[in-house]
């Protein structure tokens, strides 16, 4: 199955979700990244990247998380057709992109948003290309953010498509390379 079809299929899922079904998993999800953070405790001393969810995306629910577990976390900006990342001055805000103001950082980890990811670590996005770009020459770990039932045994990647490191969903995390369920 092709990218574009894929990318429509788990689209139309997706967007079917009710917006409390979409709170709820993203709450799901918020507790499966507090286990993994609590498991490897070193990351919550190094800087993070969220990302601001778009229409009926899964996404942590970033005041829970950092009120159990305090971690410094940018969020994505825009710079031209290139993103890089910024901590904000107070809250984030913005859709999408993180509004001013804020200062760049380099993060170490980041929780990277799909539509569709494989336990082998692929990722689907959504098509334009920002995560690959801005991973492609990063040593950050990637930890791919998703409800359940966006995973796939055939997620169609090209040369330029990053991999994730750990899967983290509703129901459990994975370690991609190690290929464990937690």
């Amino acid at each position: 199955m092709g990218k574009n079809i894929l990318r429509s299929e788990l689209l139309r899922s997706l967007n079917a979700l009710s917006s409390d079904k979409i709170q709820d998993l993203s709450f799901s999800v918020t507790n499966q990244i507090i286990k993994l953070l609590k498991m490897f405790p070193e990351l919550t001393s190094q800087i993070g990247a969220g990302y601001l969810p778009i229409q009926a995306e899964i996404a942590p629910v970033y005041q829970e998380l950092l009120r159990a577990i305090p971690v410094t976390l940018a969020y994505p900006i825009a710079k031209g057709d290139a993103m890089s990342f910024a901590i904000p001055n107070g809250m984030p805000r913005g859709e999408i992109w993180l509004e001013r103001p804020y200062h760049e950082v380099t993060p170490d980890w980041l929780f990277v948003p799909g539509l569709g990811f494989g336990l082998d670590g692929k990722r689907l996005g959504r098509g334009k290309g920002y995560y690959d770009r801005y991973l492609e020459n990063s040593k950050a770990l990637k930890m791919g953010i998703a409800w359940s039932k966006q995973l796939s045994e055939k997620i169609p990647v090209e040369s330029h498509d990053c991999h994730m490191d750990f899967i983290i969903t509703d129901k459990f995390c994975w370690d991609v390379k190690q290929q464990v369920k937690f």
